[in-house]
């Protein structure tokens, strides 16, 4: 649902019109019976609004506002704070306003409000040429967000004119998945394993030597020429080569059921203007559900020293299904894709045959590693290649969200392919508490 269209342009309210319809009225009885006291009341209630109008057309406000987001980056269910200072660059002083900020999934009780007069920039009282607006919100959805601009609803003191004024530009901020504790998911406690060092043998032919990219500081004994002939870039001698300890966690990024897909309020406008307060953006409690697992499960793995790597049953935008995080680095850059992540918008399309084969491929490079599956409705051939990736993982794990029980076909197809069953209820006001493991035959 799109955001209303507002009108930024000065207007004749009714009771301008009202005014105008009057003094014309009057003229004309003045004209018919000869009456001078009509003809003056007449041509002021049809001045009045008229100058009125001009007035505030030649002196326009010039508000200025200077707000302040913090955090910018913060986690489903956290509160960021908005502080907004409006300050009035006009000669006029700007009358007492309704204001709105364009603010998603905010109760429109704390974004909207009626702001006391602004006095004008020569006013030598600095606190009545400023106003601040604050408020809190921990109800924002996953995934970027723009706060702002600010929308002024100005009317003159008679209430002749109105005019809305757009004050400032959005600003983002990001709202990545919660990442919860993932105790009742019985995941690794510790890393198996460790590194792993493969020697590389210096004898035997000078093609068999593992090569790599030059970088800033090698020594130049170590530049393979033949290799570097090869390539056209500088290529140095890889002694030894260091094998992370590895772990995938697979995302069911299938489409969502449309039918069933709850709706909720994009912006205030949407709320404002919807029959009901259910009536906006579209909102899959499963597949939000399966993000924050995915990310938690995700976490946890790499607090352990594991390089982890996500895989997605579907392409992203940019044709995409993984993103891969190496132990030693940060985790922002697969929180930022998993924060932008969405259902597949194509149900027709299906799950593509090379994907879930490249799913395969990854999983048995791994070997005996941490794999953990988090399934929503992925069904047919994909479902299959995802279940027998159970007898290679180590653990094998497969978290079913859903917003009733999973079918029992689906558990023992996974069960009978070596996973380990956790069950939990997205649609319960603590889908956490719900998780049950799944007892083996």
């Amino acid at each position: 649902m799109a955001p209303t269209p507002v009108s930024k342009r000065l207007r004749p309210t009714s009771r301008a019109w009202g005014l105008v319809v009057v003094g014309a009225i009057l003229l004309i009885a003045a004209y018919l019976l000869g009456r001078a006291e009509l003809l003056v009341l007449g041509a002021f209630l049809v001045l009045m609004p008229i100058g009125t109008f001009l007035l505030r057309l030649a002196f326009r406000p010039r508000i200025v506002v200077d707000r302040s987001i913090f955090p910018r980056t913060i986690a489903v269910g956290d509160r960021v704070r908005v502080v907004s200072e409006i300050r009035n660059r006009s000669v006029i002083a700007l009358e007492p306003v309704s204001y709105v900020d364009l603010t998603p999934g905010a109760a429109r009780r704390s974004v909207a409000g009626v702001l006391p007069a602004i006095a004008s920039r020569w006013h030598p009282n600095e606190r009545k040429r400023l106003r601040r607006i604050a408020y809190g919100i921990d109800s924002m959805r996953r995934g970027v967000h723009e706060f702002g601009p600010l929308y002024f609803d100005n009317s003159d003191g008679l209430g002749l004119t109105r005019r809305v004024m757009q004050v400032g530009e959005p600003e983002e901020v990001e709202v990545w998945p919660r990442v919860h504790d993932v105790s009742a998911l019985e995941l690794p406690a510790t890393r198996a394993g460790g590194e792993v060092e493969t020697g590389i043998a210096s004898s035997g032919d000078a093609d068999d030597v593992l090569t790599r990219d030059y970088r800033r500081g090698d020594a130049l004994r170590r530049v393979h020429w033949r290799a570097t002939a090869r390539a056209g870039d500088l290529r140095v001698r890889q002694e030894e080569h260091h094998a992370e300890v590895s772990s995938l966690v697979v995302l069911d990024t299938s489409a969502s059921p449309a039918d069933e897909a709850e709706r909720a309020p994009a912006t205030i406008f949407d709320v404002m203007d919807a029959a009901s307060p259910t009536a906006g953006a579209k909102v899959d409690a499963a597949f939000e559900q399966a993000v924050s697992v995915a990310a938690s499960v995700m976490a946890h793995l790499h607090g352990l020293g594991y390089e982890v790597e996500l895989f997605e049953t579907n392409e992203d935008t940019d044709g995409e299904t993984g993103h891969r995080v190496a132990s030693a680095d940060p985790l922002g850059p697969v929180m930022r894709r998993l924060m932008r992540t969405e259902p597949d918008g194509h149900p027709a399309v299906g799950h593509r045959p090379e994907s879930m084969g490249e799913l395969v491929t990854r999983a048995e490079r791994l070997g005996r590693a941490p794999i953990v599956a988090v399934h929503r409705g992925l069904d047919g051939e994909a479902l299959r290649s995802l279940q027998s990736l159970g007898f290679i993982g180590n653990p094998a794990i497969a978290v079913l969200v859903s917003d009733r029980a999973p079918s029992a076909s689906v558990r023992a197809g996974f069960a009978a392919n070596g996973w380990q069953v956790v069950t939990m209820r997205a649609s319960a006001p603590d889908p956490w508490r719900t998780a049950r493991v799944e007892v083996r035959a």
